[in-house]
């Protein structure tokens, strides 16, 4: 029920001027605090040269983060726009389309959504697969069960960081990825009452690691986010 007072909402990540406007139309406050920071990796001549001389593998991207990595070290990839490329969500694929590559965007913006869309195609395909860090193991696992060739680039490094915050001034904390979700909980608790708001499945899936109070937004983005901690805390 909405008490008439401004809901204090908390986002382990940066947002933008117009997030903010859009959340106190709704009735709330919000801050941000990043939990996490991306630290890009210069990939080596040899992993360059390897893209370059391997035209028939497919390369798969998980996050924009890899995306931008890879233009950082491979300046005249858009000579090679001939490689068939996935990506999980939309924003990823975007990034790829800009170098004017044609991008496979699964359904589920998951891995295992991903998974679905390369077992429809022959085995005989070899794949880079550009990670991060703390990426699961979801689909080196698959490659592996299926004996399918690839290569795994670890192309960027994702580092926990925990800012200093009064976490019981907030009513709802929402979280952009489960590094960030492990990032808060290995620092925080909260009170069972609190909601958790996930932007995906996976997000939401490690959310259930540490509280059951977890909603996962309609659509993959912060204005979808804010809809949802408004419907918890202001219906």
């Amino acid at each position: 029920m909405n008490t008439g007072k401004l809901q204090n909402i908390l986002f382990t990540r940066k947002l933008t001027d117009k997030h903010y406007e859009f959340g106190k139309k709704l009735g709330l406050t919000t801050e941000d605090y990043s939990f996490i920071n991306i630290e890009l990796r210069n990939l080596s001549d040899d992993i360059i040269e390897d893209l370059k001389s391997n035209n028939n593998a497919s390369w798969i991207f998980t996050s924009k983060n890899a995306v931008v990595s890879l233009l950082k070290s491979f300046p005249d990839i858009s000579n090679y726009t001939d490689r068939k490329c996935f990506a999980v969500g939309e924003k990823t694929a975007d990034e790829i389309r800009k170098m004017g590559f044609e991008v496979i965007v699964p359904e589920h913006h998951n891995a295992l959504s991903l998974v679905d869309c390369l077992e429809q195609e022959s085995y005989e395909r070899s794949y880079f697969y550009f990670s991060g860090n703390m990426r699961r193991k979801t689909i080196t696992n698959f490659f592996q069960d299926k004996e399918i060739k690839y290569r795994e680039i670890e192309c960027y490094k994702t580092n926990l960081v925990q800012p200093i915050i009064e976490v019981d001034q907030f009513d709802a904390v929402c979280f952009c990825s489960p590094s960030a979700v492990v990032s808060f909980f290995s620092k925080y608790q909260i009170k069972e009452e609190v909601p958790c708001i996930a932007i995906g499945n996976t997000t939401a899936v490690k959310l259930l690691d540490y509280t059951e109070n977890v909603a996962m937004s309609e659509k993959t983005n912060i204005y979808s986010m804010l809809e949802i901690c408004n419907e918890y805390l202001n219906s």
